[in-house]
C-alpha cells in the first residue's frame, strides 16, 4: 500500500514539474517572440524613411529627365534617367521589405519566420547593391553634347576615363560585399546599422526560438 501510494505521489510530482516546464517553456517562447517583434519592429522606421524620402526624390529626378529630353541634352537625360530607374526599382524593395517586415511579426510559425527573415536579409542586400550602381552614371548627367561637338578626344576623353573610373569602383565595391569574400571591413561597414543589426539580432532570437520547439 505504501509503494502504491509513493507512486503515485512521484507521478504527481512528475505531472507537476512537467506542467511547470511546460508553462516555463511557453513563457520562454513568448518573451523570444516579443524581442524579435521588437527587432524586427525597429526596421519600419528606415525603412519607411527611405520610401518617405526616396518618392519625391524620383519625381524630381523624372522632371529633370523630362526637362533634359525637351531641351535635347540627350546624355543628361540618360545619366538621370538610368538613375531615376535604379531609384524606383530601390523603393519598390524597400515597400517589399516593410511587407516582409510585418509578415514577420504576424507569423508565429518557426519556418516560416524564418523564410520570410531570409528574404529580407537578401532583399536588403540586393537593395545596396542596386544602389552602388547608380555612381557611373552620375559622371553621364553633367556631360555637355556641346562641348563634346567641340572637343571629341580631351574633354570626351576625360569623361570616358572618369565613366569607367567609376565603373570600376562600383564593381570593387560590389565585390567587396559579396558575402564570398570572408573578411571585407567595406562590407562589414555597410552591413552595419540601424538597417541591419536588428535583422541579425532576429536571427539569433529565431535560432532561440528553434531551440525551444524542439
Amino acid at each position: 500500500m505504501e509503494n502504491t501510494e509513493l507512486q503515485m505521489i512521484w507521478k504527481s510530482y512528475d505531472q507537476k514539474l512537467e506542467n511547470v516546464l511546460a508553462i516555463n517553456k511557453e513563457m520562454a517562447l513568448h518573451l523570444s517572440r516579443q524581442k524579435l517583434n521588437k527587432q524586427i519592429g525597429k526596421l519600419y522606421r528606415p525603412k519607411w524613411t527611405a520610401i518617405i524620402i526616396g518618392v519625391p526624390y524620383t519625381l524630381l529626378l523624372m522632371s529633370v529627365v523630362i526637362t533634359a529630353t525637351l531641351a535635347k541634352a540627350y546624355l543628361v537625360a540618360l545619366g538621370f534617367g538610368v538613375i531615376t530607374l535604379i531609384m524606383t526599382v530601390l523603393i519598390a524593395l524597400y515597400v517589399y521589405q516593410v511587407y516582409l517586415i510585418s509578415r514577420i511579426r504576424g507569423d508565429e510559425e518557426v519556418l516560416s519566420t524564418q523564410y520570410q527573415l531570409s528574404r529580407l536579409k537578401i532583399s536588403s542586400f540586393r537593395s545596396l547593391n542596386l544602389a552602388v550602381f547608380q555612381l557611373p552614371f552620375w559622371s553621364v548627367c553633367w556631360i555637355s553634347i556641346d562641348a563634346l561637338k567641340e572637343s571629341p578626344f580631351l574633354y570626351g576623353g576625360v569623361n570616358l576615363l572618369i565613366f569607367m573610373a567609376l565603373c570600376f569602383l562600383s564593381y570593387w565595391i560590389y565585390n567587396k560585399m559579396n558575402y564570398k569574400n570572408e573578411k571585407s571591413k567595406l562590407r562589414d561597414f555597410f552591413l552595419s546599422g540601424n538597417e541591419w543589426q536588428p535583422i541579425l539580432k532576429s536571427a539569433e532570437i529565431l535560432e532561440q526560438i528553434k531551440g525551444y520547439k524542439q
